[in-house]
């Protein structure tokens, strides 16, 4: 941060600004009652002078004047909670809003660079850590005003005596900036790990499929083992600068209590002050020892919270790159032509994409672009929306830059519907009203059945009402790109960009849809990308991209006949090895006729000569999540931290601690999880833990004791040898003390973060666990939270909370014991304030319960809805969704901030009410002792013990105050954890699994029967039931059948393609094949076994797995290829890459096979990212093939590669293919026609011709629309 700017603590100030009002409100009662705090001792010194000792005064106008400040004070202690807990809530929730709106705004390229994982990581775990600290301001600047009053005060009684007290104030400002300077970057620190460990849980939660498919678990478990324990060792390390400092710092006021014993006492023995005057100073010093505990907390709080508010900055100061100029226009209704005017791009890191790109498209005119993966297809469409702005040249529209119009009004004249479809977890209807929120019932009916939708989704449960999950998973590829294609419709844009938007659909669906198009694309602007050669006759003109430039366009056959790329990809799929000899023109300027061919080649290079994808970045799938640059910087790139924190932590002590785990142990299924099952399992560390709690509350007990020695043996006897022996072994003891508590602060910060070590692991194994029903069925923010929030509480309760309650639990005891000991009548009287306090104590608790739990629900509900916000942040940019989704956004952030301001209620009443029993427990003590004193049944010594031990008696209760919120939100999160760690997967391990050592490939479904699961409806036979959720939801119908009674086999060496229309349960014939499910009936078999009685993982580790639409983790490229087999060599991962055709694309990227992949692949372009997954699949030299239409998002060359790579592999393995594309269908051995759920029809592609059935019906719509083309 540059010293211009201003620091955090002034930025911070400017939100709390924005609630003046309860700042200024909670901050004055926090004067007046220090006011009140300050003036009690006074009042007690009054009596015990002028009441007690010299008898002058009357008991009870003083006694009143006590319950007057007692009444007041809680009247202020009420205000101070309430406004002050409300303003770190608010403001808590305004940083998140900020860090959710700023990231809506926020351009593609710079989003690329940020993990969702960690993004949702710190809208969690910063915006907490600061509203933790916002919370203790009021109260720490209170009490910062009670010592200031309270040194005036004592400097007016006694200067000598005050010189003393004043001396603990400098030695508290050095140790606390000492801890200060060393905390920060050790927190710091902690909190990067913690970030990064956040991000391989929201990774895994989004490749869980290849995760599982490929059996790698335990693998998966070992990545974020291995993860959780850098954390645990950074934490560590902070918590040894915690415990070298704090337990200093708490040790100041003690020895400033020992200097007044002493000092104070020799004064009042000599009779330079009174007795009242020494109870005072007392008091005052007594009342110091709460605040710097706080203080010492506070610090602590704050330096993680001060990490946390410089990322939230960070992250609010990026700018975007792509916004409005300060002159931008409003684009006209019906914009003219759009033109590329020699277009330079290049992805953060990469090559260029666009070379010089030239392109003028008329109005009303349909253009397709076509190319090899990674020629620049998408980026235009990704361009002419702004998503980036070109590096060179420009994209006009309408004779205007792109740049010169409001962003606005661009995208709301075009429609995007992208290849990977994203929909939200909201209805059906509410999808395809995405972009048009005020549609009607019937225009969105009219959407869905142009993009022949409408058909399936009111067979759907619930038809256009039904919810369809998160990122839409619960409906297949083609029924999400129908919804998809229906939303950008329903725009009613005036230029429409269809990227490959029907890649998933089958051929006679497809051409349903071309059929609807042609209407919906009249006197309509269109940029298609176009992968398939059915889409090719929905274009008037077709444009060939190789290298990001133009080579050739025309027609279908002017292009067969005079590019050679074309043919490549759209003729006889053979790739020329040499340019051609003729000369070819060069571009003519202008607008090109739409029949003229045009052929162009590319400057220094070859036509066609060059593999097909020569370049390292292609358009990012935002959809897919935020992903990275290929440079792999990821959040910490944009977010960077300071050079001077940088030093800070290289100068750290290194890292020492290091976790001796049993992860066997460690992952082993705990349904019967509980706080204190987990505690039971570290009660020894604990109880060790324990032992120094109980001499920490020993020591403080034993100071009232002395004093009470010190007065009544050697100042009211005058013998002062004894009081300074009193003073001296209080000193002995205060040392003690100190040395305990480093110690008390080691041992249990070091078994709270071993017991979150192993509760990070816990969770994470029994997630590994689940099948993938809960996947499909929770929000990815649900997951994260039980990873993130939920687990973070654990941390906040046990090692800031738990052993500190336990320490005043004990000190509650031991006062209440030493009370009686000292004078059991008054004793016996003091307690009786224990009765309201338990009352009011079972009140608090039961309300307090409830609106936690709430806020626990609600908060779960906000992070799921920050994280989907992000993941979908394309669609809300590219359907100008972004303030309807920032509204939507605030409403949840709303209801939790009202549930918490409820709690907060309710705990600005309980405590203060505790204090109030403490000053009339202060009102007994003084009315009953001036009595007992009287009667010389009571001694002065034992009087100022009494009162004393009462603050010491009250005092743990207000700690308890700190810990009852962290303790109510842990419970919940408990509660939660252990609802997860109970549930069943639904494909278990047998109990005595058969290993799989190898298998020849026979698959059998035998009768099978399917439904998925839903949230309402659970088979007793394949697993739990959400109780809770099925008592709150209204009853429904049995779920439909996926599959009904499907009976097939699959010989070993066999390739078997299943086709069908989309939802026919093609995708789950093969969800089941790979035992992501079991069936409900019936049986799979492999090899003649019940994949049930398999070893899970052993059956996987045979499979080789590519999904459609498909996942990479963050690493090189080498290392996803290697996913499967870990253990691989360079050239085991090279000829898997080159026997599926990728070698060609990999080793033109600048790095090859080291080449750095960003979150979820998205540095790659869906055609590159496939050929890796192939590669991946490959490898493993798997027995049983699934690929599920692992080529619908190549072109034609590169299908025909990978094809004839496919073919290969598939010779001597069982294989199952997906088929979309009915010429990936005719090269099967068989090919199975699905529907409803059935297989209908079976043979060889020439039988099924013959047949003149379904397939046959089918592959006529197929030539239809691939014979229109051109």
């Amino acid at each position: 941060m540059k010293a211009s700017e201003p620091g955090w603590v002034r930025r911070l100030g400017g939100y709390l600004l924005r609630h003046r009002r309860h700042l200024v409100i909670a901050l004055s009662a926090a004067a007046l009652g220090a006011a009140c705090q300050v003036a009690t001792p006074l009042v007690a010194r009054t009596i015990v002078d002028d009441v007690i000792v010299s008898g002058t005064a009357p008991l009870l106008p003083w006694l009143l004047l006590l319950i007057a400040l007692a009444v007041l004070g809680f009247g202020f202690a009420y205000l101070r909670r309430y406004r002050g807990g409300r303003i770190g809530l608010d403001v808590q929730n305004d940083l998140r809003n900020d860090m959710h709106d700023r990231l809506q705004g926020m351009d593609a390229a710079t989003l690329a660079t940020m993990p969702t994982g960690q993004l949702v990581a710190r809208a969690n775990s910063d915006t907490g850590l600061v509203q933790g600290l916002l919370n203790f301001v009021p109260m720490v600047g209170g009490n910062v005003l009670m010592m200031a009053l309270s040194l005036i005060v004592m400097f007016i009684l006694s200067p000598l005596l005050a010189i003393i007290s004043l001396a603990i104030v400098p030695a508290l400002i050095a140790i606390s900036y000492r801890l200060r300077s060393r905390l920060f970057p050790a927190s710091w620190d902690g909190q990067q790990k913690e970030g990064e460990l956040a991000g391989i849980v929201d990774e895994d939660i989004a490749g869980v499929r290849v995760v599982k498919a490929f059996g790698q678990e335990r693998r998966e478990l070992r990545r974020l083992t291995d993860a959780a324990s850098r954390l645990y060792g950074s934490q560590m390390r902070a918590v040894r600068i915690q415990a070298r400092y704090q337990p200093l710092l708490e040790a100041v006021p003690v020895l400033g209590q020992v200097g007044i014993l002493a000092l104070g006492g020799w004064l009042a023995l000599n009779g330079s002050i009174s007795l009242g005057t020494f109870l005072a100073f007392s008091t005052y010093i007594a009342k110091l020892m709460a605040p710097s505990r706080q203080l010492a907390g506070m610090l602590t709080i704050a330096q993680q919270a001060r990490a946390g508010v410089e990322r939230i900055f960070q992250l609010l100061d990026l700018q975007p790159t792509v916004v409005d100029a300060p002159d931008a226009i409003e684009l006209d209704e019906r914009p003219g032509a759009i033109s590329f005017d020699h277009v330079t791009f290049a992805y953060p890191g990469g090559a260029p994409v666009l070379d010089d790109f030239s392109l003028t498209i008329r109005p009303g005119e349909k253009v397709a672009l076509v190319g090899a993966s990674g020629s620049g297809k998408s980026t235009a469409g990704r361009l002419l929306t702004r998503f980036y702005d070109p590096d060179a040249g420009a994209v006009t529209i309408g004779g205007r830059d792109a740049r010169g119009v409001q962003l606005a009004s661009l995208r709301h004249r075009v429609g995007m519907a992208f290849e990977d479809a994203f929909l939200f977890s909201e209805s059906v209807r509410d999808n395809i009203a995405y972009g048009a929120p005020d549609a009607t019932d019937e225009q969105i009916e009219q959407a869905a059945r142009a993009a022949r939708a409408h058909e399936f989704i009111t067979a759907l449960p619930h038809g256009y009402d039904t919810v369809v999950g998160e990122r839409g998973l619960s409906l297949s590829g083609g029924q999400r790109q129908r919804v998809a294609l229906a939303r950008a419709i329903l725009r009613d844009p005036a230029i429409l960009v269809l990227d490959d938007a029907t890649s998933a659909v089958d051929a006679r669906t497809e051409q349903t849809i071309h059929d609807a198009l042609r209407s919906v694309m009249q006197d309509r602007t269109v940029l298609l990308i176009a992968h398939r050669h059915s889409t090719l006759h929905l274009a008037d003109r077709i444009v060939v991209l190789e290298g990001g430039r133009i080579v050739a366009e025309g027609s279908h056959d002017e292009l067969i006949d005079a590019s050679p790329t074309y043919r490549a990809l759209f003729g006889d799929g053979e790739v020329p090895d040499e340019a051609p000899d003729e000369p070819v023109r060069s571009p003519s300027s202008g607008s090109p006729s739409a029949t003229a061919v045009r052929i162009v080649v590319p400057a220094s290079s070859a036509v066609a000569s060059a593999p097909p994808a020569t370049h390292a970045v292609q358009a990012p799938s935002l959809g897919m999540g935020l992903g990275g640059s290929s440079g792999g910087g990821g959040l910490r790139g944009s977010l960077a931290p300071t050079p001077q924190l940088l030093a800070q932590v290289e100068k750290l002590p290194p890292i020492v601690d290091h976790a001796d785990l049993d992860l066997a142990h460690e992952s082993l299924r705990r349904s019967d999880f509980s706080l204190g099952a987990l505690l039971r399992e570290f009660r020894r560390p604990l109880l060790f833990a324990l032992v120094f709690v109980v001499l920490d509350a020993l020591a403080g007990l034993l100071g009232p004791a002395i004093v009470k020695t010190g007065i009544d043996e050697g100042v009211v006897t005058g013998t002062a040898h004894v009081l300074f022996a009193a003073s001296a072994l209080y000193l002995v003891i205060a040392l003690g003390d100190m040395i305990t508590g480093m110690a008390e602060s080691f041992i249990s910060g070091r078994v709270a973060q071993r017991i979150m070590l192993s509760l990070r692991v816990r969770v994470f194994a029994q997630l590994q666990r689940l099948s993938l029903d809960y996947y499909e069925r929770e929000m990815a923010g649900r997951i994260m939270t039980r990873m993130t929030t939920d687990i973070d509480q654990f941390e906040s309760l046990l090692q800031n909370g738990l052993l500190g309650a336990l320490v005043a639990g004990v000190t509650f005891v031991g006062v209440a014991v030493a009370l009686v000991v000292v004078d059991a009548p008054l004793g016996l009287a003091v307690l009786s304030i224990i009765i309201p306090l338990a009352l009011a104590t079972v009140w608090f608790r039961r309300r307090a319960s409830r609106l936690y739990d709430l806020a626990r629900e609600r908060i779960a509900v906000v992070n799921a809805a920050f994280q989907e916000s992000l993941a979908g942040v394309r669609e809300s940019q590219a359907f100008t969704h972004e303030h309807e989704t920032m509204r939507t956004f605030h409403g949840h952030g709303a209801a939790y901030l009202r549930s918490r301001v409820a709690a907060q209620r309710l705990v600005a009443i309980y405590f203060p009410f505790v204090q109030f029993l403490s000053a009339i427990a202060d009102v007994i003590v003084l009315g009953l002792g001036a009595s007992l004193i009287a009667h010389g049944q009571l001694t002065a010594g034992a009087l100022i013990a009494f009162l004393l031990y009462i603050d010491m008696f009250f005092s743990p209760i207000q700690q308890l105050s700190q810990v009852f919120d962290a303790w109510q939100q842990t419970r919940v999160s408990v509660a939660r954890i252990a609802e997860l760690m109970r549930l069943d997967t639904l494909t278990p391990d047998a109990d005595h699994p058969r290993p799989v050592d190898a298998l020849a490939g026979d698959i059998h479904l035998d009768d099978v029967h399917f439904a998925y699961p839903t949230e309402a409806v659970s088979s007793r036979l394949r697993g739990p039931r959400d109780v809770k959720r099925l008592a709150e939801a209204a009853p429904v119908a049995r779920p439909t059948e996926a599959l009904g009674g499907v009976e097939l086999g699959i010989r070993p060496g066999e390739t078997v393609a299943l086709v069908g229309e989309t939802g026919a349960g093609k995708s789950t014939v093969m969800k089941l094949i790979a035992r992501f499910y079991d069936p409900d009936r019936g049986a799979v078999r492999a090899d003649g076994a019940d994949l049930r009685t398999l070893d899970l993982a052993g059956y996987r580790a045979r499979l080789g797995y590519v999904p459609q639409e498909s996942f990479l983790f963050t690493g090189t490229i080498g290392e996803n290829i290697a996913y499967g087999r870990p253990d691989a060599t360079a050239d085991d991962v090279a000829r898997a890459a080159r026997a599926v055709g990728a070698e060609a694309m990999i080793t033109a990227l600048p790095d090859g096979y080291a080449t750095a992949i960003s979150e979820r692949g998205t540095s790659l372009s869906t055609g590159q990212r496939q050929l890796i997954a192939l590669a991946r699949a490959e490898l493993v030299d798997p027995a049983i093939l699934l690929l599920d239409e692992a080529t619908s998002n190549l072109d034609l060359a590169s299908e025909t590669r990978v094809t004839e790579a496919m073919h290969r592999l598939a010779r001597d393995r069982t294989t199952v293919i997906i088929a979309h594309r009915l010429q990936t269908a005719m090269g099967a051995d068989r090919i199975l026609m699905l529907s409803h759920g059935r297989v209908v029809e079976h043979g060889t592609h020439d039988e099924l011709l013959a047949a003149d059935g379904a397939y046959a019906a089918m592959w006529r719509a197929f030539e239809l629309t691939s014979s229109t083309a051109g």
